[in-house]
């Protein structure tokens, strides 16, 4: 595994937070609309876990369904969605007739219409407004392309929620705009658009008074060798509630300070920015990655695997996701880097790289990656111009040809401010690969591709 790569990991490069001007800009083939509400890939996932049920036959869930809708149309401000003036009736409505509101492949095998419920019905930390949670799950479910990583600024009076805080947290520490919780959205974006009912669990159990989301997760999800997986639950400071040697009953929940930020983002949210939700998963996940060492209000982490103060590599990204999928995932290394971030090549020619990606696809999976750009790629002055100065996780859903058969990926960038997925030519993307993840089912079978994993 590479020590040092990517917004992730590249110490000493300077801000990592990419706001305007220091985010890799890369320019898409066209912007990919999707036919809302969903995304591409989740049809076909949910069509492969034989989860597609699109009738209220049930009295309770028809009395779960009413609940829900006459909260929404009572409400002086959720009604109507912020982010896209749309009825949430309707978004509503299309999640049942695709069949998302009665998904059921979750943890506890609750649906995403229990969660709604149990949103609308039950207390939230801080005295929060459950129909709004409501709201942006049904948001986020609906369009998965408007999960971000983007803080948002803090208004002066919004202070005073962080000034009881312990600590002194200087202004321009907390009112960063832009975040290194990349690696986060991503694996955030992938719940919604991949098990939309693990995601309206999550986003409902962290936001009620309890602010923390049980998982039963396989040991044999994190290593094929259980004194390994123990290992790993152990460094990464995650103590099981239950624990055997087949399985452990995991209470994940994010740093301490994730409730004051989420709070504000209930009272001041702006387009664009970071919904209460995304907060509470993303911080979750930032803690989860970074050895319980994550605050919410700087996006700093400690931790010993990352002497970056901020975002995760590629093995903390790969022990998250092998805990939310509870399934073995393996990071392949593409690209080999020297100790001074300078690219030497690739481990493997890039048409390897193409089929690992298109036959995870294929099986209905989606490929969060890590790319990197070059000084030369940035136009930025530099000794060598293949020295790697930046670096970012987005997320490949599909892939098409286009008019005259060039192989295109459609992507998902959650710091692009775009609530649409985009596209990109194969043959620009491959190259700027560092590190994707993968089930390793997936790589198992194309072992002749395998020449380097994390």
């Amino acid at each position: 595994m590479i020590q040092s790569i990517g917004q992730y990991n590249i110490p000493n490069i300077g801000a990592t937070s990419f706001n305007a001007a220091t985010k890799p800009q890369m320019q898409p083939a066209a912007a990919f609309s999707p036919v809302y509400p969903f995304l591409p890939s989740q049809i076909s996932s949910n069509a492969l876990n034989n989860t597609i049920d699109t009738k209220l036959t049930k009295q309770e869930d028809i009395e779960k369904y009413n609940t829900i809708t006459k909260a929404l149309a009572t409400s002086n401000t959720e009604k109507t969605s912020p982010v896209d003036n749309v009825l949430r009736q309707k978004k509503l409505d299309a999640l049942l007739k695709n069949g998302t509101l009665l998904n059921k492949n979750s943890n506890d095998l609750s649906t995403v219409l229990d969660n709604l419920y149990k949103a609308v019905t039950t207390p939230r930390a801080a005295d929060m407004d459950g129909v709004k949670i409501a709201g942006q799950i049904i948001d986020a479910l609906y369009n998965p392309a408007i999960i971000t990583q983007r803080f948002g600024d803090v208004p002066n009076e919004a202070r005073i929620f962080i000034g009881n805080k312990e600590g002194a947290y200087e202004a321009d520490s907390v009112n960063t705009e832009g975040s290194g919780t990349c690696v986060a959205a991503s694996v955030e974006f992938h719940m919604a658009n991949k098990h939309p009912a693990e995601f309206a669990r999550w986003a409902e159990s962290l936001t009620s008074p309890e602010m923390s989301v049980e998982k039963d997760v396989n040991l044999s999800a994190l290593s094929s060798n259980t004194m390994n997986a123990v290992w790993l639950l152990r460094e990464f400071g995650v103590k099981p509630e239950q624990f055997n040697f087949y399985k452990a009953k995991l209470n994940l929940k994010p740093d301490a300070n994730a409730i004051t930020r989420a709070q504000i983002q209930d009272n001041y949210w702006d387009m664009g920015e970071r919904s209460i939700i995304d907060v509470m998963i993303q911080s979750t996940l930032m803690q989860l990655g970074s050895q319980q060492s994550y605050n919410s209000l700087t996006d700093i982490r400690g931790g010993k695997f990352n002497s970056n103060p901020q975002g995760l590599i590629e093995f903390e990204k790969t022990f998250i996701e092998s805990i939310v999928e509870n399934n073995e995932r393996t990071s392949i290394v593409y690209q080999n880097v020297d100790n001074d971030q300078n690219l030497l090549g690739w481990n493997c020619d890039l048409s390897t790289i193409q089929k690992h990606i298109t036959d995870t696809i294929d099986s209905g999976e989606d490929v969060i990656i890590g790319y990197v750009l070059t000084a030369k790629e940035c136009n930025e002055p530099a000794s060598n111009p293949n020295k790697i100065v930046n670096g970012h996780e987005i997320t490949i859903v599909d892939y098409k040809k286009d008019l005259s058969g060039k192989l295109i990926f459609v992507c998902n960038d959650t710091d692009d401010d775009k609530p649409h997925l985009v596209e990109y030519p194969a043959d620009y993307l491959l190259p700027k690969i560092h590190h994707a993840g993968y089930p390793v089912q997936i790589v198992e079978e194309n072992q002749n591709g395998i020449l380097k994993s994390a």
